[in-house]
């Protein structure tokens, strides 16, 4: 047995998740609530590979903060469905500090390789997996870290989110102008298609057309695709959403500052903030400065 110590037991706040990091694997720390016992577990979901560290204690589970997985803390088994079950290491307390055995923890990681390059782009936060229903996941971070140099010219072309088989062809999308009016209008009435958000605030938010480029980040598109994204939406006269995650300074207005190459900014004057609940999607400096978000979505 190879004892190492992964926290000290006065730090750990009960029923708030800890993070730790032991022979290459993520470790999330839970302090029981209702004793002074302590469970340390495999800190990845099974669903996505989120840090379990990022999400939250709810009656007996511990909840992944991004898809809401949950995991029963003590056991590590889910009670949604028991064949979901992160692995539970040997852990105790001693000397004020809670202790692991290292051994143990190699031995299981070498039985499942982890495979998160920490000091790489997205390091802890990377997704290396995909599910069925997104299995284009790795092409998006190589496109990501390295634009096109290791694609063709134009690159994949993937769907994400749906997938590619069930979504509709733009043949199959039909706007009924008509339902956008109270009454419908002659074909030789003006008929305006501009959109205010916020009528009532001091700097309402203005688009030419009631569509936006929705939530999607640097990270989750490539750079390519967001500047060409950023840069159709200010040529329709509507804005572009941030994404929860990797900002690029390219798609932000004109007067953001400097910009990390000799390029022009793609985006004018409507940039959407998206705030997330993670702390890596707070970005309270992404709020405030010269040129600030002209509107962020609220989450319930």
């Amino acid at each position: 047995m190879k004892k190492v110590r992964i926290a000290e037991w006065s730090e750990l706040q009960p029923a708030s998740p800890a993070y730790a990091l032991v022979a290459n694997v993520d470790l999330v720390i839970v302090r029981w609530r209702e004793e002074d016992a302590v469970s340390v577990l495999y800190g990845r979901c099974k669903h996505r590979g989120a840090l379990m560290s990022d999400g939250m204690v709810s009656g007996d589970n511990l909840v992944c903060g991004v898809h809401y997985w949950d995991y029963q803390y003590r056991t590590g088994v889910s009670s949604y469905n028991n064949e979901e079950r992160l692995e539970k290491f040997t852990s105790w307390i001693e000397d004020g500090g809670v202790w692991v055995d290292e051994d143990e923890i190699v031995a299981w990681e070498r039985n499942n390789p982890q495979a998160y390059d920490r000091d790489a782009y997205q390091g802890l936060y990377a997704d290396l997996h995909g599910t069925a229903q997104e299995p284009h996941t790795s092409v998006i971070r190589q496109l990501a870290a390295h634009g096109l140099e290791r694609s063709g010219h134009h690159g994949p072309m993937t769907a994400m989110g749906v997938p590619g088989p069930e979504l509709p062809p733009w043949s199959d999308i039909q706007f009924v102008t008509a339902q956008l009016a109270r009454l419908p209008k002659l074909d030789d009435v003006p008929v305006g298609s501009d959109l205010v958000i916020g009528p009532n605030a001091r700097r309402p938010l203005v688009l030419d057309i009631p569509i936006f480029v929705s939530d999607m980040s640097f990270g989750a598109l490539s750079e390519e695709a967001k500047i060409a994204l950023a840069t159709g939406a200010e040529m329709a006269g509507t804005g572009i959403c941030s994404g929860e995650g990797g900002m690029l300074p390219e798609e932000r207005p004109r007067t953001a500052g400097t910009f990390t190459n000799s390029r022009p900014p793609a985006s004018g004057s409507r940039w959407i903030y998206s705030r997330g609940s993670r702390h890596f999607t707070s970005r309270r400096d992404k709020e405030r400065r010269p040129a600030p978000a002209d509107t962020f979505p609220v989450k319930r």
